[in-house]
């Protein structure tokens, strides 16, 4: 079998020649890059401290960065970094919207939760303080590994790995959102899976009907477990959907429209717009390289 064929096969698509997933990492920095300086709106990041001090202000709370301490930031969090002193140092992993999206898009809400409240704790443990940092250099190595056809899958794999060791942390040290009512959980984690279950529903109404809840209500749960509202939240898992497909499959925008249960091709290449910024062609372009 030709090498044009397997490709073909395997993924539907070549990776070899796209950029990084999104995906920045440094690694062992001295001072503060650029890149995380002050909000960006569309990135967040993972930063983890070597030694000395920094000042981050987070949503107007000012605190002080530490040896060992690391800080986990989502896109549209209001954060700045200042004030590092001469022997701080740092690894650093930023990441695009459409990254964090794709790399924990199941994650349980109580986590987004937890992140919002506690965006900062120390590693005092050796080996966890190094598997933190492992995973900050094989994404580097990865980012770098430009002939490897499917960089593009394996540097989300490391980041969803990543965020995976820092979901274990938290539910192991801190038992997350113990103060949340139960039932409120619950009904988050079910209207999580039944969206990334029935991608061709995009109605709150429906799901709240499943839930037997009003949409009101499913709403404020939505926003106070993610930061989204409900259909926000359903209309990320949407594009998440297409992305997916257009990256992985040869089915025509007329197919995929079919499989997720829009109107026409047209209808999906509006939505898609309207979310993202850019046509699926042009998203189809950058896939290609």
């Amino acid at each position: 079998m030709e090498i044009t064929n397997i490709q073909k096969d395997l993924m539907g698509v070549s990776f070899a020649n796209r950029q990084s997933a999104g995906i920045n990492v440094g690694l062992y920095e001295r001072g503060l890059s650029p890149e995380l300086l002050q909000s960006q709106e569309r990135r967040g990041f993972i930063l983890l401290c070597h030694g000395g001090t920094a000042t981050y202000d987070y949503f107007h709370t000012e605190h002080t960065l530490h040896s060992r301490d690391i800080i986990i930031l989502f896109p549209g969090d209001i954060y700045s970094l200042s004030n590092p002193s001469a022997d701080f140092a740092c690894s650093w992993v930023s990441y695009s919207a459409q990254a964090m999206d794709e790399a924990i898009y199941n994650f349980p809400s109580s986590f987004f939760s937890h992140i919002a409240d506690h965006p900062v704790y120390t590693l005092t443990d050796n080996d966890e303080y190094s598997n933190r940092l492992e995973y900050m250099k094989m994404l580097k190595e990865k980012m770098n590994d430009h002939d490897n056809i499917c960089r593009y899958e394996i540097m989300l794999a490391l980041l969803r790995s990543l965020f995976m060791e820092i979901l274990n942390r938290i539910v192991r040290n801190f038992r997350i959102n113990t103060s949340e009512p139960k039932h409120r959980r619950r009904l988050l984690d079910e209207f999580v899976d039944s969206v990334v279950a029935t991608p061709r529903c995009r109605e709150v109404a429906y799901f709240a009907q499943r839930l037997c809840i009003t949409p009101k209500y499913l709403s404020a749960i939505v926003s106070d477990g993610t930061g989204l509202t409900a259909k926000e939240f359903i209309d990320r898992n949407a594009i998440s959907a297409i992305k997916q497909l257009l990256r992985t499959t040869d089915l025509s925008v007329k197919q995929i429209a079919e499989n997720l249960g829009y109107s026409g091709s047209g209808n999906l290449c509006r939505f898609f717009k309207s979310h993202t910024g850019t046509t699926i062609s042009t998203f189809k372009n950058d896939l290609k390289g």
